[in-house]
């Protein structure tokens, strides 16, 4: 039998007392980013701290809330030596890093990103629409939100505001003349 090759990806279950997972929910809500993703970015960091000569290996305080994820084989290897090294394992290990990082702790790209407030929350933006995007479109909106690191609705927004008529096809200017001569004139 040939030996399977290696996962890019393990499933795990993070074994989270209460007051912890609520902290994972914060830091996910906070940072717009998937529970899973704030989990690998704690367990990197723990990774990188040097580590506690004691962990506290009880059981935690109330039950624990299970959460799936799937993490990186290199990752979930490093946290296991970093656990077995501690003399724990992983799970007190992560929680203890979960207990452990704050905000300023998580990448500075995290924090640039975090808006003061979504824009569907704000009462700064009073209008709402869908926008419907054919595949060119769409494709140079996505290179825009990755060169930018801003969200859809911000550039839109940006593109919007900085427009000029002078940007428009000369089809258009033809179009709305048309339009505004066959309107009645008001006196």
């Amino acid at each position: 039998m040939n030996p399977s090759p290696e996962r890019s990806s393990i499933r795990m279950d993070a074994r989270l007392d209460a007051a912890t997972r609520q902290k994972v929910d914060d830091l996910a809500q906070r940072f717009h980013r998937p529970r899973a993703m704030v989990l690998c970015q704690i367990m990197e960091w723990g990774l990188s701290r040097e580590q506690p000569a004691f962990f506290d290996q009880a059981e935690s305080p109330s039950p624990v809330r299970h959460l799936s994820l799937y993490v990186p084989s290199e990752l979930h290897k490093q946290i296991e030596k970093a656990a077995i090294a501690a003399g724990v394992k992983v799970a007190p290990w992560l929680r203890h890093m979960a207990r452990q990082i704050t905000i300023t702790d998580f990448p500075a790209s995290w924090q640039a990103a975090t808006p003061r407030e979504r824009s569907h929350d704000s009462r700064t933006y009073t209008e709402r629409f869908m926008l419907r995007l054919d595949k060119p479109s769409q494709t140079k909106l996505e290179q825009l939100v990755t060169q930018f690191g801003a969200s859809k609705a911000e550039i839109i927004r940006h593109l919007i505001a900085h427009a000029t008529p002078d940007a428009f096809p000369k089809s258009w200017h033809v179009r709305a003349a048309e339009h505004r001569s066959r309107q009645p004139h008001s006196r």
